[in-house]
């Protein structure tokens, strides 16, 4: 008996939505044409609209480059450790937004660097642990707490979504007592 209730309450229901999309389609005038916005092929774009502006990482510059003005190469210094990078061909802006010749900063400490398009860790705890430091405030310039060491450090750009692109830069230091 479960059954049959079941099945003539599930008939019940298709039967309303028929009827309700039979009387819906009446009331639809087939014969008004829709209004649609007239679009000018010769007028660019609106790169400031973000519905219009789309993000591609493909278009991401794979030659900007940012570069390690202090410390030098081969540098031995004390913690903490104040590292100045200057970038070309990329514009600076912060974590989280995506803008094609834009990223952030991140340094990398004795880790490998990221293939293009590869995701670099976002910034966390456990990032930083395993030497990935983010400058997601599109800042050039901080300071890191270095123990005494031999030290490999990279610069790479990522996009807001910390995204891989464009060129390193890697210095060796050693950081003293």
């Amino acid at each position: 008996m479960r059954y049959k209730t079941m099945t003539h309450t599930r008939r019940t229901f298709l039967s309303v939505v028929a009827v309700g999309a039979v009387g819906l389609s009446g009331c639809l005038d087939e014969d008004e044409p829709v209004e649609e916005e007239p679009v000018d092929d010769d007028e660019p774009a609106n790169d400031d609209d973000p519905e219009e502006a789309e993000y591609d990482f493909e278009d991401q510059p794979e030659d900007a480059s940012p570069t390690f003005e202090s410390p030098e190469d081969g540098a031995t210094v004390q913690s903490p450790v104040e590292f100045v990078v200057s970038v070309e061909g990329a514009d600076l802006i912060p974590a989280g937004e995506n803008e094609v010749g834009a990223g952030h900063l991140h340094i990398l400490v004795d880790h490998d660097v990221f293939e293009r398009g590869e995701t670099i860790p976002g910034p966390s705890e456990s990032a930083e642990e395993d030497g990935i430091y983010h400058w997601s405030d599109a800042q050039t310039e901080d300071t890191l707490e270095l123990e005494p060491g031999e030290y490999t450090i990279a610069v790479q750009l990522g996009d807001g979504a910390h995204m891989a692109f464009g060129e390193t830069d890697e210095i060796t230091i050693t950081v003293e007592e």
